[in-house]
């Protein structure tokens, strides 16, 4: 079977792409057992190649002090650190070990120009999913990258100037599209990250007016279902839960730092928050499968 190449993707930063692309990324590779590939295009920060080499460093150091040890006294280690993210990197180093897992799912940086070079059919015949992390502008090489791809994902947050972000790069692709730049065989699909329950009512008045706004488009664009709940967390949320060189492993809420969100009504439990995120990225995994399906390859 022919891999899928998912990419997640706007002009504007900081509305979790990065993010967003180890959590899926990781999930399908240790949590459901596919081929996975990452491709790292945004530099100069190339920030998924940079923490992954954070993550290896790391388990490296925990290797040097705890491969001594038998798997009895591993386990009877408990939690030996007091820090947060230390802590989840002696679970997953534990975990590692206990399961053998030494073998992590690539992540290839490249430039820009080497987007255009790539050899598509090669990668898609080695990877049951192919992610593109890409930086925000329009050139040769993205372009080319977007036509290859399956599913454009297109991020929306709760801020203002986030959603105006991303209704401008939706007509974009649509312009590109009308000017034969990118195949109008393309599935996008709009979805909601970082999102707030007390949203919801703007989210939905949003979602219509943006059926309205793109409905004479040839070119179908809809939401997903799924809204990816509380994931301002970034990276720690991504390093705690699943990471770039381990499994989903530990237990909803083990580490989560609880946070106030300042209305007068108690905060909800830092483990039913971190259940819904975990439960979300399956619920968005599933959406984004069931796409697959409806695309028409033969039309490359």
């Amino acid at each position: 079977m022919s891999g899928k190449i998912i990419t997640i993707h706007t002009s504007k930063g900081g509305m979790g792409k990065s993010t967003l692309t180890v959590v899926m990324a990781s999930y399908l590779a240790y949590a459901a057992g596919k081929r996975v590939v990452v491709f790292d295009c945004d530099p100069p920060q190339h920030s998924v190649v940079d923490l992954r080499e954070d993550e290896q460093a790391g388990q490296a150091m925990l290797a040097q002090a705890f491969d001594g040890l038998t798997d009895a006294e591993l386990a009877a280690k408990g939690q030996p650190y007091t820090s947060v993210n230390d802590q989840a990197a002696f679970e997953r180093y534990r975990y590692n070990r206990q399961q053998g897992i030494s073998a992590y799912y690539p992540i290839h940086p490249l430039p820009f120009q080497a987007l255009s070079e790539l050899d598509m059919d090669r990668v898609r015949a080695d990877f049951d999913y192919i992610f593109l992390d890409m930086g925000g502008q329009f050139n040769a090489g993205i372009l080319r990258a977007l036509a290859e791809t399956d599913v454009l994902l297109v991020p929306f947050t709760t801020q203002q100037v986030d959603v105006a972000a991303s209704i401008q790069y939706v007509g974009a692709i649509l312009d590109r599209v009308m000017r034969s730049q990118l195949p109008d065989y393309l599935t996008i699909r709009c979805f909601w990250n970082k999102y707030k329950f007390t949203f919801a009512r703007r989210a939905d008045v949003l979602e219509t007016y943006f059926a309205n706004l793109f409905r004479n488009d040839s070119l179908p664009i809809s939401f997903l279902e799924t809204r990816l709940n509380d994931a301002d967390a970034g990276f720690d949320r991504a390093k705690m839960l699943t990471t770039v060189s381990s499994p989903v492993v530990l237990p909803a809420g083990r580490y989560v730092r609880r946070k106030d969100d300042g209305s007068s009504r108690p905060p909800k439990p830092a483990e039913w928050r971190e259940a819904q995120y975990l439960q979300d990225i399956v619920s968005l995994v599933a959406e984004v499968n069931a796409l697959f399906p409806e695309l028409t390859k033969s039309t490359r």
